[in-house]
């Protein structure tokens, strides 16, 4: 009766990892995450693309960074460097620019997503003119506000990224039409980008 009882303990021991390997082979895979659109999650995280337009004015380099599957964090930088002369003088103007931009791509459906951002723009500029034997020089410091609304292509796997939209520039000096340098105003702009995501 002893034997016959450790023998069942034995081949009970022996069955059990089979029992479990089976077990666990008839369960099925457990489904990868999803965001609530039911769409595969983000595993493209970092953003490089150059921007015509945009919180950088004319142009800037970015790298964005993709947190929590629905923000972004953007930083830019741009310069442009500008010079006339004319017979009886010359100019020159010199732009640095620095956009960070806050984003939220919430709203998606696969690698389709509207983009809300804001942030700001800090401007450095430059500038000096001389005309018949008189030269003046200066510099000094902005910042401008902006906020955008636009159609991205982000694939959530890495690629190829596109961005297009508007954006409203906020600062001192803006308007469409007699622009007051004393005076807080608001600009119109676009922007388009194209660039990769990793």
């Amino acid at each position: 009766m002893k034997n016959f009882r450790g023998l069942s303990i034995a081949l009970a021991m022996c069955a059990m990892p089979a029992f479990a390997d089976q077990t666990k082979a008839s369960r099925p895979a457990r489904p990868a995450p999803t965001n609530w659109w039911g769409e595969d999650y983000r595993t493209a995280d970092n953003n490089f693309f150059i921007e015509g337009g945009g919180p950088g004015l004319l142009y800037s380099l970015n790298y964005e960074r993709i947190f929590e599957q629905d923000f972004g964090l953007r930083l830019g930088f741009s310069y442009q460097a500008f010079s006339a002369s004319a017979s009886g003088g010359s100019a020159s103007a010199t732009f640095i620019t620095i956009p960070v931009i806050a984003s939220y791509l919430g709203v998606s459906s696969g690698n389709h997503v509207l983009e809300l951002g804001a942030g700001g723009t800090a401007i450095y500029a430059s500038g000096s003119a001389s005309s018949g034997g008189v030269m003046a020089a200066g510099s000094g410091m902005t910042a401008l506000g902006t906020a955008l609304l636009g159609y991205r292509r982000q694939p959530v796997d890495g690629g190829f990224l596109f961005r297009v939209g508007v954006e409203a520039l906020v600062g001192k000096g803006l308007s469409l039409s007699n622009p007051d340098p004393n005076k807080i105003g608001v600009l119109p702009w676009m922007y388009l980008s194209i660039g990769f995501s990793l």
